[in-house]
């Protein structure tokens, strides 16, 4: 049973990280962004469920079958392994048998008993898995007890208004009409809760009449999907099985696409776009006063927690031309190959075969020896045109001065090239007291050990001393032997950026200090360095070195050919406590930044950078750098980072950062960038007149209205009042409505 159960939960965790893993990439690559709504959930409910399916399918066949009375049992036979010719030699045996799968096509093999260590690991992840989910599990049932206790408990909602139009709406979508109650105070969004109860929030209560509806219209097209019940099945299957973590990515995006479909759902008469985007816009402003508390996990409110508000209102406010949509050949020919998937995946199963013959026949060995791997020991692997290297130790090496040959060994010692057709092997035994037996092969054949032998093995003895001796112990060596010339040499010599950068590293760690020749040259080396997380990690140890202002150029234009915006992001994160604020460096730091396609990643650099080195000179670059993202919103806290740091009186630096806030599309991201400038306890006449300048060309009319009185705020801070200013306040309220301009008077008239 307990193999059974094992193989079933390790199925399913392949299966379903295959089947979510692969959708998730399709969405990354830009594969469903054209696809209707309907047509994603769907794909992302076969992914989430079909892993359960394709695991489970296998099992039926292993269920105990009851055989009728009478029938003849089959005979078992029992065949013994031959046994093992005495003259034979040591054979390569990178694992147990049974400890090592491979995937096949064919029945599982749920007969074979694990090996004893590897069986009991399997039942120590077992208990675990069982443990987390009863734990889970009980965790949930107490939330969802005090959930319905407490919805019980609320006051009911005795508006005439609210229950007028929620009889009207539920009459019209043709379901029951849910019991309204008050909401908690600290629950900031509208929700469903267990038992068909609406919660609305006091915010709620003053809504107009077509944003009211359009609340009412969200949450009803919750309940007519029955995502209250969708919710449950998903968080008890979150909650069981626990260990496969991309279930959480999958949710999430069941989640938004749920709430995307309500919007569509609540926005179709006539009207109610405006009129939805406009009440989540209000629930953003609640959330936000409110620390974000939407609300409890298992009820469907308005603003879940995997519910990025402003996507959705930038989604209502695009035309019905706009939303995706697909022909219905290809939605149902997606799901048709996600069904098919699901009914292959049953064939890849674990197995105990060793398909390395197969392999050799095919002259796929190299294949074989890459995709093998030791239970305990070291093992290295390398391809290289033409060929391949690999090498097993179980026990410890040494090697001798001239490193072309073994000097001491415990343990066994496999060492296998792959060149030009022709495959060498060497096998090393430990046979006590300081004796070594060797076997020397040639293709399967065991041959004396002749000159061409030890050529072949003076090299490889070489290439094995390079990957197995320690590269902190090497550098000593050859620092002791040669100096920082002998180091520096051994690094351009790495055949691979791994060796080369465990060199780079091992070369900073020299108890010596380096010279100024010498940093250059490893900043040098680490450019050689193709693999963006190998160049990353080089630079990231060579620039906890004290650094030249020349040396940090060099620095920035090899972080600067970084192939990776994480990467090159997390490699500038370590320079920023040391970089320095002159005109070349922080040129060559904005030209690194531009490198960088994400906007999350560059704003999150921008973060970093402002955070360790707050110098004006580095704020103007950051805003300068923040300027060119495309998002609002991370252009929005790029610069909100740089404001948490200026004083509000550098006049250039004001400028240049009302002027990137006008870059700003979005009413509400632009307001907030405005509104963290005014934030900081200075701010001379020319920057306000800047932020209202940036405010005036704001579409949102309620957004500029907040920007504005901020303004006005600001001007009855500091006396006497600048009475052009006000008259300036004035013209930038202009177009606005006479109740927004009347409360742009009340607070000018304030001032005195």
């Amino acid at each position: 049973m307990t193999d059974l159960i094992l193989t079933w939960l390790c199925s399913y965790l392949l299966h379903s990280s295959l089947l979510i893993g692969a959708l998730w990439a399709a969405e990354r690559f830009g594969g469903l962004a054209r696809l209707a709504t309907s047509t994603q959930e769907t794909l992302w409910r076969l992914a989430l469920l079909g892993g359960l399916v394709s695991a489970s399918l296998p099992m039926l066949a292993t269920l105990p079958q009851t055989a009728p009375a009478g029938a003849a049992r089959p005979a078992v036979v029992m065949q013994e392994a031959a046994p093992v010719p005495a003259d034979v030699g040591p054979i390569l045996v990178e694992a147990p048998a049974a400890v090592r799968p491979s995937a096949q096509l064919g029945a599982l093999p749920l007969t074979t008993p694990l090996a004893p260590q590897a069986h009991d690991v399997a039942i120590g992840f077992m208990a675990l898995w069982l443990a987390g989910a009863v734990l889970l599990l009980l965790g949930l049932a107490l939330q969802w007890a005090w959930l319905r206790r407490t919805v019980r408990r609320l006051p009911e909602l005795a508006d005439t208004r609210w229950r007028t139009l929620a009889v009207r709406l539920a009459a019209d979508m043709h379901l029951p009409l849910p019991s309204l109650r008050h909401a908690q105070a600290n629950w900031a969004s509208p929700l469903l809760a267990p038992g068909r109860v609406l919660c609305l929030p006091a915010w709620c209560l003053d809504l107009p009449d077509d944003e009211a509806r359009a609340v009412l219209g969200h949450e009803l097209a919750h309940l007519r999907r029955r995502d209250p019940a969708w919710r449950l099945l998903a968080a008890v299957m979150k909650t069981l099985l626990w260990p496969q973590l991309l279930n959480r990515v999958a949710l999430r995006r069941l989640d938004l696409l749920a709430e995307l479909a309500c919007d569509a759902a609540a926005a179709a008469p006539a009207g109610q776009r405006l009129a939805l985007a406009q009440s989540l816009l209000r629930c953003a402003e609640a959330l936000k006063a409110q620390g974000r508390n939407h609300g409890p996990a298992l009820a469907c409110g308005a603003a879940s927690a995997g519910s990025p508000l402003f996507a959705r209102v930038r989604r209502l406010l695009k035309s019905d031309d706009d939303a995706p949509r697909e022909r219905r050949g290809v939605r149902w020919g997606l799901v048709a190959v996600i069904l098919a998937a699901l009914v292959a995946m049953p064939a890849v199963v674990v197995s105990h075969t060793d398909g390395r013959n197969l392999l050799d026949r095919f002259d796929l060995g190299g294949l074989g020896d890459s995709m093998s791997f030791s239970v305990r020991g070291t093992r290295i692997y390398s391809r290289y045109p033409g060929g391949s290297f690999a090498v097993t130790l179980d026990g410890k090496v040494a090697f001798n001065d001239a490193e072309d040959e073994v000097q001491t060994l415990t343990g066994t010692l496999i060492v296998k090239e792959r060149e030009g057709g022709l495959t060498r092997e060497m096998v090393l035994k430990s046979m006590g007291e300081g004796r070594i037996e060797r076997e020397y092969r040639v293709g399967n054949e065991s041959l004396p050990f002749d000159e061409a032998g030890r050529q072949w093995w003076a090299k490889a003895v070489r290439r094995m001393a390079e990957d197995l001796t320690d590269p902190q112990v090497r550098a000593r060596k050859l620092f002791a032997n040669g100096g920082i010339d002998a180091v520096l040499a051994d690094i351009a010599h790495a055949r691979e950026d791994f060796q080369r950068r465990r060199r780079i590293e091992a070369a900073l760690q020299l108890d010596a200090p380096l010279p100024a020749t010498a940093l250059d040259r490893l900043i040098a080396a680490s450019t050689s360095l193709q693999g963006a997380f190998e160049r990353r990690e080089a630079l990231s140890a060579i620039a906890r070195q004290p650094l030249a202002e020349t040396q940090q150029l060099a620095w920035l234009a090899a972080a600067a050919g970084i192939d990776g915006d994480f990467d090159r992001r997390e490699a500038l994160g370590t320079l920023a406590p040391k970089l320095l604020d002159s005109p070349a460096v922080l040129a060559a730091w904005t030209d690194a930044l531009g490198r960088i396609g994400s906007d999350f990643e560059l704003r999150t650099a921008i973060d970093n950078q402002v955070s360790a080195t707050p110098q004006p000179a580095v704020l103007a670059a950051a805003v300068r750098a923040a300027a060119r993202i495309q998002s609002d919103f991370e252009k929005r806290e790029a610069l909100g980072a740089v404001a948490q740091r200026m004083q509000g009186d550098e006049a250039e630096l004001v400028e240049a950062y009302a002027r990137a806030a006008g870059g700003i599309s979005g009413g509400f991201e632009r307001r907030e960038a405005l509104n963290r400038l005014l934030d900081r306890p200075k701010l001379a006449a020319a920057g306000l007149e800047r932020v209202l300048a940036s405010a005036e060309s704001m579409d949102g009319g309620f957004e500029r209205l907040q920007v504005l009185l901020r303004v006005a705020e600001k001007l009855g801070q500091a006396k006497p009042v600048d009475a052009s200013l006000v008259e300036r306040v004035r013209r930038a309220g202009r177009g606005l409505g006479d109740h927004e301009r009347g409360q742009i008077e009340n607070a000018l008239d304030r001032l005195g």
